[in-house]
């Protein structure tokens, strides 16, 4: 089953063995760096040595309701563009370690699940219109 090899790879193995995925499927150098950007800020949530099969519903639930997500370092709201985008680079990433084996099944909590989960399969698709607007 996957879930042993989930408790074997932490955010600070998985982060770079995404983002290098990523260039080898051909993403712009722009985006596989805003995307590293994203992850650092999950990474440095949960912490880089936390295994990714340890990650919940719930904790993934707490994350997205954080100032961590929501807020700058300066205290101000981030754009809902930009938390939505943070929010789908950390869906991607665990949909990506899903498939490699890292994950038995993607622990997004169910509020989350519902929001463009006909597209799930289309994750290369949702980034290109998403890179879009940033000039890629």
């Amino acid at each position: 089953m996957a879930t042993k090899k989930a408790k074997e790879i932490t955010f600070e193995k998985a982060i770079p063995a995404f983002l290098k995925y990523l260039t080898d499927e051909g993403k712009n150098e722009r985006t596989v760096a805003v995307y590293g950007r994203c992850l650092e800020n999950v990474a440095t949530h949960f912490g880089a040595d936390k295994p990714l099969g340890k990650l919940t519903p719930a904790t993934i639930g707490t994350f997205f309701k954080s100032d961590a997500l929501l807020k700058k370092p300066n205290g101000k709201a981030k754009s809902e563009i930009t938390v939505t985008q943070n929010k789908r680079v950390f869906r991607m990433m665990l949909v990506w370690a899903q498939e490699k084996g890292y994950l038995a099944e993607v622990p997004l909590p169910k509020s989350e699940m519902k929001k463009g989960r006909a597209q799930e399969g289309t994750d290369a698709d949702a980034g290109n219109a998403a890179d879009a607007p940033q000039g890629n």
